[in-house]
């Protein structure tokens, strides 16, 4: 037994010659030796299961993977001057005073300029002898410190809509429609502008598809008609009637009045920079006056720091605020502290900046 587990060689020599003995020939004159086989052993107990295992478990993950989307079909990321915006930091420089009156501004902190200031340049620039757009729009950019109490987390979604005081033209009107159960509230809703009114009916219609989600922007709701609503919300998504974004109302006529005239706004995001972002909203035309475009701008700056994070009483939301107009390239800074309550002038918490200031200096004596 030996030598045959072992040795399997030899054996099967021995029991050749002896079958060529017996057909009468002559074993000794064959000039063969038998060469030696290396002996393999058994592989280790459970290497050849895991070896298995590992197999099955790629050709999973192989059937789990979607299907490779072919070249021609994948779309790139197209990198605009938008997207690659990054915060300005001469908010946190003390030295604001340059020596020369020609100086570099990337040097030292922007100047701010009153709101009526910075109408009065944008103004113009677009006389009839320039750009030639007096009644252009003027838009707010708000510039924000998307932190949040967690490390490493950042807001993700910002918008909503604003209804101004001082009305002006706008590109658009958008289209709502109303789900309710009086028949007196849908007649109202109707004279103030919806395209459509109605209760049950309306909103099979909408899950049948007669109308189209591409025929309306808002569905302002009723109370009474929210459980009916409900089926809705895998087509309306973001825009599904709630308290947070005003679609949930008992006063349907005005609610109707301050959506069709209303202006959208959203968030926009640094692709450099994942906690720097902004809101670029229209506030008036510049051939208004300069009181309602101030009062506009106000209201502005009020919508959107009541949608600062929680818990985030300790650093500031809006971190500056630029006036500029879709024709020109110039922005200019203005003094959104002036109009926040909370808000230390130039933006900047001073005792904070003065407090590195003392530990850079402390770090380099020691």
């Amino acid at each position: 037994m030996f030598t045959k587990t072992l040795f399997p060689t030899f054996t099967n020599f021995a029991s050749k010659a002896l079958r060529l003995n017996v057909l009468g020939v002559n074993s000794k004159t064959l000039n063969s030796a038998p060469a030696l086989d290396i002996v393999r052993y058994a592989a280790r107990k459970g290497t050849r299961a895991k070896a298995d295992a590992k197999k099955r478990a790629r050709k999973l993950a192989m059937q789990s993977q979607p299907a490779p989307v072919p070249k021609f079909m994948l779309r790139k990321e197209k990198l605009t001057p938008d997207s690659q915006r990054t915060r300005c930091t001469d908010e946190n420089w003390l030295d604001t005073r340059p020596v020369d009156n020609v100086y570099s501004m990337k040097l030292y902190r922007g100047k701010p300029y009153s709101v009526s200031e910075a109408i009065k340049m944008h103004r113009e620039s677009h006389a009839p002898e320039m750009l030639n757009d007096p009644s252009a729009l003027i838009f707010a950019s708000v510039e924000l410190d998307l932190k949040l109490k967690k490390k490493d987390k950042y807001l993700e979604d910002l918008n909503g809509i604003v209804k101004f005081p001082n009305e002006f033209k706008t590109q658009k009107k958008n289209k709502v429609i109303v789900v309710c159960k009086s028949a007196e509230e849908q007649m109202k809703a109707t004279e103030a502008g919806a395209v459509y009114a109605g209760s049950q009916t309306l909103v099979k219609q909408i899950l049948a598809g007669s109308v189209q989600k591409d025929e309306f922007d808002y569905l302002i709701c009723h109370p009474d008609m929210l459980k009916e609503v409900n089926s809705l919300r895998g087509i309306l998504a973001k825009k599904f009637p709630n308290t947070y974004n005003g679609l949930l109302r008992l006063d349907i006529e005005q609610a109707v009045v301050s959506f069709i005239n209303g202006i959208e706004y959203s968030l926009k995001r640094s692709s450099i920079e994942p906690d720097f972002g902004w809101v670029d909203l229209p506030f008036g035309r510049l051939d208004m006056p300069d009181e309602k475009l101030e009062e506009n701008f106000k209201l502005v700056l009020d919508m959107v720091e009541k949608q600062k994070p929680s818990h985030t009483d300790d650093r500031l939301f809006i971190t500056r605020t630029l006036l500029f107009c879709e024709r020109s390239r110039e922005r200019f800074k203005v003094p959104h502290w002036e109009y926040l309550q909370n808000y230390p002038v130039n933006g900047v918490i001073v005792e904070e900046v003065e407090d590195e200031i003392q530990a850079e200096s402390a770090e380099k004596q020691a």
